[in-house]
């Protein structure tokens, strides 16, 4: 009989942010105080961009991709009831989002302009379920190292979890949490009002304002 893993984050950096996941009321779907803590004074999803497949280093927005198949750009959208546009030789949409990782110009964008509301300081950069997935340790994976060397961190990642990731990040003052999920293709951040402005403001990030209760996951769409 195969023995089933046993995950621990009891004596990680990661204990205090799991406690504080959950929901105060069972529905539909999931939302974002699972993914991200309560408590903070605001929370925005940033949209991974939709890259092309063929390498010609197009992309496209979601909000275009929306306005192109007649639905709403919201907070609670699906990739799913995204339809039409462009497709490759095998009749799959061209363009493609990726889950568990943030495309890497938006990724960019989000450290420097954290880097901007709380200073290059070491933060916390955390691989929980691509760990759990594709390590043999009994622990997520646990860095800290500043901001600026996101990239080089996620280079020194690449043969133990592939490109996934990292699925938290943080500061030692906990003032802000970036979450990408491994399942998601938005990525959700929890923060001050001020942080949440220069997030909605930038003109790289594709994002929208959220709430803890709003829905993530890929059912949420009531538009479908």
């Amino acid at each position: 009989m195969t023995k089933a893993r046993e995950w621990t984050y009891e004596g990680t950096q990661l204990a205090w942010l799991k406690e504080r996941l959950g929901r105060p009321e069972p529905g539909p779907g999931h939302v974002v105080s699972e993914i991200v803590p309560r408590g903070f004074e605001a929370y925005v999803r940033i949209f991974h961009r939709f890259e092309a497949r063929d390498g010609s280093g197009r992309s496209c927005t979601w909000q275009a991709s929306a306005r192109e198949s007649g639905v709403p750009f919201h907070a609670e959208l699906s990739h799913w009831s995204l339809r039409g546009g462009e497709s490759d030789s095998t009749g799959r949409s061209l363009f493609y989002a990726q889950d568990g990782a943030l495309d890497s110009q938006s990724r960019q964008a989000l450290a420097s302009l954290l880097i901007t509301a709380s200073g290059d300081e070491a933060v916390y950069f955390a691989y929980d379920l691509a760990a759990l997935l594709w390590t043999d340790g009994a622990k997520p994976l646990i860095h800290h190292v500043p901001l600026a060397d996101l990239g080089s961190l996620r280079d020194s990642m690449m043969d133990l979890v592939g490109d996934s990731g990292p699925e938290f990040w943080w500061p030692n003052n906990r003032a802000w949490v970036v979450t990408t999920d491994f399942d998601l293709r938005s990525t959700y951040v929890g923060c001050s009002k001020e942080t949440a402005e220069l997030l909605l403001a930038d003109e790289v990030l594709e994002s929208l304002p959220v709430a803890a209760e709003t829905r993530v996951d890929w059912d949420a769409d009531q538009t479908q």
